[in-house]
């Protein structure tokens, strides 16, 4: 029960648009921990990753190119340039017209390759710049699971979704993968 003082800061902090205080979050929105759940440095609240109030917002979609001809004349596949994690908050927005009511909940097959977590930075065949790998610890595990989280929002209920991950990580992924999706949806290992 929150006492008056603290009820009044809230109030407060409201009514001028200000951020309510870290400390207070927890008050309002207790975490209910799962039988399985991975706790890390920098782990975010599922409301608030789905939520449009963090750093990442979604953004409108450009139609540059199409590919292939359109499906019942209604959809195209698209290849969408940018921060995918942007791109899966404006799919679970579910607010653009290229995409509304076509993509959120629809999804059958999810494959992401991310990167290992591996701390280097990697070239293509002739020597440029292909991606830099520099999400590492706790870091890397809170940046797929915030990705997952809005996959999960994304996928049919009938949908898969595969991960490549070597090793290094695999563990810590596998605990994240029963937090979000429920142990009993797991359904194999590929090694």
């Amino acid at each position: 029960m929150l006492d008056r003082g603290v009820k009044d800061q809230i109030v407060a902090c409201l009514e001028n648009g200000e951020e309510i205080p870290e400390e207070y979050k927890t008050l309002l929105f207790p975490i209910n921990n799962k039988e399985y759940e991975l706790n890390y440095l920098g782990k975010m609240r599922k409301e608030d990753i789905l939520s449009d109030t963090d750093e990442v917002n979604s953004i409108p979609f450009q139609l540059e190119r199409t590919i292939g001809d359109a499906v019942d004349d209604e959809w195209r596949n698209l290849l969408i340039f940018g921060d995918n994690l942007q791109i899966l908050k404006s799919l679970y927005f579910n607010q653009d017209p290229l995409i509304t009511d076509k993509v959120k909940g629809k999804v059958k097959l999810v494959y992401i390759d991310p990167p290992f977590s591996l701390k280097q930075e990697f070239k293509g065949k002739k020597g440029e710049k292909a991606y830099a790998d520099k999400v590492k610890g706790a870091e890397f595990v809170e940046f797929l699971r915030r990705r997952l989280i809005i996959l999960k929002e994304l996928l049919a209920e009938d949908g898969s979704i595969f991960i490549h991950l070597d090793y290094r990580k695999i563990h810590y992924i596998k605990v994240v993968m029963d937090e979000v999706f429920g142990e009993t949806n797991f359904i194999n290992e590929i090694t």
